[in-house]
């Protein structure tokens, strides 16, 4: 068990390491995506920021996938290899179970995103997006704030052009505010009124 730190950008993950080690992330924000060559797009599967883990579906053993991890911001994490890993389970059945919970977590969120991606136009999945991103108390965006529009584009599906107009369009309407690494969100209601209705 080693930590090891990544500065924003640089370290990008070899998917090859991934499979042999189980990691969990002490402070920073992982971008985990896939991406096609042919067309030159990529779509984000997950933020992943303290506290997550990846690499789970390697503990079943053998599992290829073709996804990619880069770092959005400076990155520590804690790395295990898989078979430290797999006996610590063994022997800790109360976190085994705590790990199950967070995997059906994630595969709802990851459904649900598929779902909107393929049956929801794209002010609808921004609206929902800024909207599971909020402060409830105080209507700022957090985690995905700092992103550029193609990152935010990645995570729905859709390009930075598109992704620029919508949050315009939402700006003037009195729904968003926008500024340097800074979002908030101006009227709940007007924003939830975006997929509510559907």
């Amino acid at each position: 068990m080693n930590t090891r730190t990544c500065d924003h950008r640089t370290c990008v993950l070899d998917t090859r390491d991934v499979s042999h080690h189980f990691y969990i992330i002490i402070r920073g924000k992982i971008k985990v995506y896939v991406f096609d060559i042919k067309s030159d797009r990529q779509l984000t599967l997950t933020l992943l920021t303290s506290n997550d883990v990846f690499s789970v579906m390697s503990l079943f053993g053998g599992l290829k996938r073709k996804v990619y991890y880069e770092t959005l911001d400076k990155t520590e994490l804690l790395s295990i290899p898989l078979p430290e890993m797999k006996i610590w389970l063994m022997k800790n059945h109360n976190f085994s179970l705590s790990l199950m919970g967070y995997m059906a977590f994630k595969i709802q969120n990851l459904e649900n995103s598929v779902t909107d991606i393929v049956m929801e136009d794209i002010p609808t999945r921004l609206a929902k997006l800024l909207y599971q991103n909020m402060n409830r108390d105080t209507g700022v965006v957090y985690h995905i704030n700092d992103l550029s529009h193609d990152e935010i584009g990645a995570l729905i599906g859709t390009t930075r052009s598109v992704v620029n107009r919508h949050i315009n369009n939402f700006r003037e309407r009195g729904i968003l505010e926008v500024g340097r690494s800074y979002m908030k969100i101006t009227s709940v209601p007007d924003l939830k009124n975006e997929f509510d209705d559907l």
